[in-house]
């Protein structure tokens, strides 16, 4: 029986939480959309890129670097705050979905995780599709993105999930 795993990884993640977590209390500004990140305080010197938006990593912004740096890339980069306390809450969210397809997940950190969808042939005749049905369910029940990598092992699924970004699906 041939191996087939899923790599299921959420765009952006810190800051793609925030920006729902913004939308859901009244913010009509979809962070996502525009050269944002998530930071620290800059005033208490702790002020570093934690999560960028594909905007502001167009413009060359990058995670970790001081967020000084960021804003000599771009000129009027918002930066906010991250919502660390509901970070876990979209995490376990995004598990329970993956579970509805799979006994067998590994998660791999608090926006990626490993499915094990061997031998799940006679559910689901055609991987491509689950995947972006898995995809869609996200947006849809979630608010956010992610990319579904998928392949014979987790380095092959990984990398696939790699390929492009944002709200893809890749085989290797």
């Amino acid at each position: 029986m041939k191996r087939l795993i899923f790599h299921i990884d959420v765009n952006n993640a810190f800051l793609s939480w925030t920006a729902v977590e913004m939308l859901k209390n009244g913010s009509n500004l979809d962070i996502r959309t525009i050269p944002s990140v998530v930071g620290g305080d800059e005033k208490t010197r702790k002020g570093v890129v934690l999560a960028k938006s594909f905007p502001a990593k167009k413009k060359g912004v990058i995670t970790g670097e001081p967020i000084y740096q960021a804003r000599r890339k771009v000129d009027k980069l918002l930066v906010v705050a991250g919502a660390r306390d509901k970070y876990s809450y979209y995490s376990d969210e995004f598990y329970k979905i993956l579970c509805r397809y799979s006994p067998v997940i590994e998660r791999y950190s608090i926006d990626e995780c490993f499915m094990d969808m061997t031998g799940m042939e006679l559910l689901y005749d055609d991987p491509i599709k689950l995947a972006y049905k898995i995809k869609d369910e996200i947006y849809k029940e979630l608010g956010f993105t992610v990319n579904a990598g998928i392949g014979n092992s987790k380095l092959c699924a990984k990398m696939a999930s790699d390929f492009e970004k944002p709200n893809k699906v890749h085989t290797l």
